[in-house]
């Protein structure tokens, strides 16, 4: 039992000093556990049925072949007006929420990005990229067509090779090209 509960002490330990905002809910979503984070974000719920932020999440995804069993993963979500990548763990009895806070992410890609030698516009579409947005809402976002769009994401690519960077902050999906 003590290698369970140092295990326990461990991986709370470490979500709190990441920053993590937790959640524990039984499967009618009513909130049995809440850490500290959590508390600031959402409000003392404990003893409350939720139906707010993640719970909007996982009620609206219809693609899981068990909705009681498995985990998802949600990045780049904006929830309580921040972004955050959204992992729920759920099993015959709970459902786990976990939320990693993005904005130091994001603040650390703006930076970044700054030091590449990009021009506002670039910046400006860069941060739309960076949040995982769509060509299509970046594109409505900005007031520009798809083709001035990819002219902007070419120069960005160029400059940032130019430059030796990466491309580390910008979603996989769109890096690996």
């Amino acid at each position: 039992m003590n290698k369970q509960i140092s295990l326990n002490t461990l991986l709370l330990s470490s979500m709190e000093q990441a920053g993590m905002i937790v959640c524990i809910k039984d499967n009618n979503k009513k909130v049995l556990k809440q850490n500290k984070k959590c508390i600031t974000l959402c409000g003392l719920l404990e003893g409350e049925v939720c139906n707010d932020g993640c719970m909007q999440i996982y009620n609206s995804d219809t693609n899981q072949q068990w909705n009681n069993w498995g985990n998802r993963t949600y990045p780049n979500c904006y929830l309580h007006n921040d972004y955050y990548d959204v992992t729920l763990l759920c099993s015959e009895q709970n459902i786990t929420t976990i939320l990693q806070p993005l904005k130091q992410k994001l603040l650390d890609a703006i930076a970044y990005y700054n030091s590449m030698g990009l021009s506002k516009r670039e910046m400006q579409v860069i941060s739309k990229v960076i949040t995982d947005l769509t060509n299509d809402e970046i594109c409505e976002q900005l007031f520009i067509s798809k083709a001035t769009l990819r002219s902007h994401l070419n120069n960005i690519y160029k400059k940032v090779e130019l430059a030796g960077g990466s491309l580390s902050y910008i979603p996989h999906k769109r890096s690996n090209r």
